[in-house]
């Protein structure tokens, strides 16, 4: 123990033994410490990690002024993580580099896997410390939540202990560990007082020319609080923080007094350069100032960073601040953070809170947050600010639409769809300018028809969207592309929604397919998406030849776009697979596959590695299918955390949870199968994904059941036909058709099955 701690033996046992725990197994552990303020929580941590000689050492702390700001809590363990040699490159890049990401802004689900890529690179014992957890951002959370799922995924030494108030924030991370880890695996401690003796000691240590009378009022005074020990041995003649505070400041030269008020300000440890550019004051000043505050014990040095000596100093000193004071703070802050944030959108949006505290117009920084690449890790709560911001009176018309832009452009990217179609109906209902109402319209429809419960209103849009007067080129292919996905999916009109198909991606042939026209990226994705739907009739309607060559043509136009071009790989594995072309379709899947994973998008490796493992399937490679799926599971379970399923919609024709069962019922215990598929179908709320799973147990209770199963068989190919009803697709239904012939005929009823396959045939391709 450091000559400087007293006291908590029993608590620094308990978290060296959680360490210990955590190297000993090979496997995370983690301790939750609860205390009021001015308990020793801050204290505690860093004596454990004097204490522990973990090989690796990664912190978190919260701070009030960047509660708000993404990962602002997690910038430490990010820049940690970035410096692991090759394994963090990608996070490097990811975070710091001056260029965009491509396609769209950075989503987390990638930066937190670029993270764990990272986490995995490093050898030997990982400690985590989490420090005032309650300031602690959500997406800093989750991303302690998703490293704490992957170490424990990979069996790795990884020991979690973090210090929080008690607030329903502390709570719900400590809900998460136990989910992630088990209850034997999660301990907590609650801070409470001091014991006597120790309390004493601490005074002792503190105040050595106290008399044992003075020591005794002093102990009944704090009631054990180590702060409030150390501040009361410390303060004199003093009975309360404020005049604690007062009488320091009165000690304080002008220029210490007023750091300490930035500082205040700041709610989080600014470097010496950072104060220097800040109050605009040269190194020998700054310096100075920073000697001041130390000598009275009122900030501390950390490394080149300057911090108060505790929050409930800076509570206490903002107290004793005017408004204008404050606001005048605010100000330079916020000055200072816009000079140098560039594009980053943690210090934008760091900015943009010390902007609007000053009181100051906020309208154009806001809009610089919105434009950053990285502006999707703003989370639901920075989108939700953003859109006050943007609906408040008073701003200029232009920068007004911009702003309101911006941000359904924002909930669109997040996949808030709920808000994207809220913002996109507004701002079609409030701009003149026709051909930004078409977009805005279509947008809403877009929206609206991925909403189960709204999606009626999807077309409807569409038509406001059509009547608008515009003469843009890539808006009227964006629409036709729109228009033939509605019609096919929602109003069941398949030959004019295939019609439509075609002809957006013919227009979109005419305006930009033929060299040496040059498109940009907004063209390309026009582009792309009407090939996209022509692509899925093709494949609904069967049509093997127009498969290969929309694919061969997706696979051109597409190159440039890093998940645009993945998706041309995963068209073109079905299109060869429906060709008989087997060998050249698992090797394109694979290509997409290797291609989702190297560039860490999340979604899109879910979806590749359904793709390529119905092929391996397909062609009897059970073990690499078997290992590409549990790779699939692991990934989903990583980013689902206490969902019971994130990845459940069908990702291209398949689910991984579909395709784990097929391979368990053909080299597994077939019986163990359909129980874990029955247990799959209560989970599954979507018709279209159901009507698989429901389909597998009767195929294979036919073929492995005895007769007197016969009625399970009936009741799941019944199910799986009222889902194929409301579902309304017609190529699943077709292969419905071939599956409900194979379980009559396995049961003896033949004349069911001819029906079923004359049923197939009738509904053939023309």
């Amino acid at each position: 123990m450091s000559s400087g701690f007293v006291g908590r033996r029993v608590e620094l046992a308990l978290l060296d033994s959680v360490c210990s725990k955590a190297n000993a197994d090979n496997r995370p552990a983690a301790a939750l410490i609860s205390g009021v303020p001015g308990s020793g929580k801050s204290r505690l941590l860093a004596e454990l990690r004097s204490r522990r000689r973990a090989t690796h050492v990664l912190g978190v702390v919260g701070y009030e002024s960047a509660f708000q700001v993404p990962l602002g809590a997690a910038a430490n363990l990010l820049r940690g993580l970035g410096k692991v040699s090759d394994a963090g490159e990608t996070l490097r890049e990811f975070l710091f580099s001056p260029n965009p990401v491509d396609d769209r802004s950075l989503e987390p689900l990638r930066l937190f896997e670029a993270a764990r890529r990272a986490l995995l690179g490093l050898e030997g014992s990982v400690l985590l410390v989490a420090d005032d957890l309650q300031w602690v951002d959500d997406l800093s959370l989750a991303l302690c939540s998703y490293l704490v799922r992957s170490a424990a995924e990979e069996e790795i030494p990884f020991a979690v202990i973090a210090a929080t108030r008690p607030t329903s924030r502390g709570l719900a991370f400590h809900d998460s560990l136990l989910k992630d880890l088990g209850e034997d695996r999660v301990w907590t401690i609650d801070l409470g007082p001091l014991e006597p003796d120790e309390g004493v000691q601490l005074i002792r240590q503190l105040g050595p020319q106290l008399s044992a009378q003075r020591v005794a009022e002093l102990w009944t005074q704090s009631n054990g609080s180590p702060f409030w020990l150390a501040f009361l041995a410390r303060s004199g003649e003093e009975h309360d923080l404020a005049d604690y505070i007062a009488t320091r400041q009165r000690g304080l030269r002008r220029d210490a007094a007023r750091m300490l008020a930035l500082l205040c300000v700041a709610t989080r440890p600014l470097a010496a350069s950072e104060l220097e550019a800040v109050m605009e004051w040269d190194h020998a000043r700054t310096e100075e100032a920073i000697a001041d505050l130390e000598r009275v014990g009122l900030a501390v040095v950390h490394g080149v960073a300057v911090g108060l000596g505790h929050d409930l100093i800076r509570a206490s000193a903002m107290g004793q601040l005017s408004a204008p004071s404050r606001r005048e703070l605010h100000a330079l802050l916020a000055t200072f953070l816009e000079r140098h944030a560039a594009a980053d959108v943690q210090l934008l949006h760091e900015a943009l809170v010390h902007r609007r505290e000053a009181g100051l117009d906020a309208a154009e920084l806001a809009l610089r947050v919105l434009q950053s690449p990285r502006r999707r890790l703003l989370g639901r709560e920075g989108l939700s600010e953003l859109a006050r911001l943007a609906d408040a009176s008073g701003l200029a018309e232009p920068l007004a639409i911009a702003l309101r832009l911006a941000v359904a452009q924002l909930a669109t990217e997040m996949g808030e769809q709920e808000i994207a179609l809220d913002r996109w109906t507004n701002l079609a209902s409030g701009v003149p300018d026709p051909t930004l109402r078409a977009t805005a319209f279509l947008a809403a429809s877009r929206a609206a028809a991925s909403l189960m419960e709204r999606k009626d209103e999807a077309f409807s849009l569409l038509e406001l969207a059509l009547s608008q007067a515009t003469d843009d080129p890539v808006l009227s292919v964006e629409i036709e592309s729109h228009r033939a996905n509605l019609l096919q999916v929602q109003k069941h009109r398949a030959e004019e929604g295939r019609r439509a198909a075609f002809d957006a991606a013919e227009k979109a042939r005419q305006l930009w397919g033929k060299l040496p026209v040059e498109i940009d990226s907004r063209e390309r994705d026009a582009y792309v998406a009407a090939l996209q739907v022509a692509f899925d009739s093709a494949v609904v309607e069967e049509n093997g030849p127009a498969q290969l060559q929309i694919a061969d043509e997706l696979a051109q136009v597409a190159g440039t776009s890093e998940e645009g071009s993945i998706w041309a790989e995963q068209d073109r594995a079905t299109a060869l697979m429906f060709a008989g072309r087997v060998g050249e379709a698992v090797a394109s899947a694979r290509v997409a596959w290797t291609q989702a994973r190297q560039r860490m998008l999340p979604m899109l490796t879910l979806s590749a590695g359904a793709n390529l493992a119905s092929k391996l399937i397909d062609v009897g490679h059970l073990d690499e299918a078997d290992e590409v799926i549990s790779e699939c599971v692991e990934l989903e379970r990583r980013v689902a955390g206490s969902q019971e399923r994130f990845a459940m919609v069908k990702v291209g024709n398949w689910s991984i949870h579909d395709l784990r069962h097929q391979i368990w019922l053909s080299r597994g215990d077939w019986r163990d199968a359909i129980a874990s598929l029955e247990r799959e179908v209560m989970l599954q709320s979507q018709p279209h994904f159901r009507m698989h799973l429901h389909w597998h147990i009767s195929v294979w209770l036919a073929r492995c059941g005895d007769p007197g199963r016969s009625a399970e068989v009936e009741r799941h190919a019944e199910a799986s036909r009222q889902d194929a009803v409301a579902a309304d697709c017609r190529r699943c239904s077709r292969e419905l058709a071939l599956k409900t012939a194979e379980s009559s005929a396995r049961l003896g009823r033949l004349e069911e099955a001819e029906k079923a396959l004359q049923a197939w045939d009738e509904d053939g391709r023309p």
